[in-house]
């Protein structure tokens, strides 16, 4: 989004240097105006990219997660003495 202010419009101003100062100053606020826009514009671009690779890697760790579930579940049936403790695998006496 652009923002145009009505700078050239000041003709009931009759002192030339203060007409030039003002519409300086109102072309130096447009302007920064503007470029305060755009940054907001790429930072919400930004944090949209964020959010679909947090997604991502989110789906990704709940696959590992249950890959590594299933595969403790598959050695526990061969009498394997494992199991996940806080997120570990480790090692169990026979009969835990």
């Amino acid at each position: 989004m652009i923002i145009k202010l009505f700078t050239n419009e000041l003709s009931a101003v009759y002192d030339a240097p203060l007409r030039e100062m003002l519409i300086s100053n109102f072309v130096i606020t447009q302007d920064t105006f503007n470029d305060i826009l755009d940054n907001q514009a790429t930072i919400e671009h930004r944090q949209s990219d964020i959010k679909e690779t947090q997604t991502t890697i989110e789906s990704k760790i709940r696959v590992q997660d249950e890959n590594m579930q299933q595969l403790v579940n598959i050695l526990s049936d061969y009498d394997v003495p494992i199991q996940i403790i806080d997120g570990k695998v480790t090692r169990t006496e026979e009969g835990e």
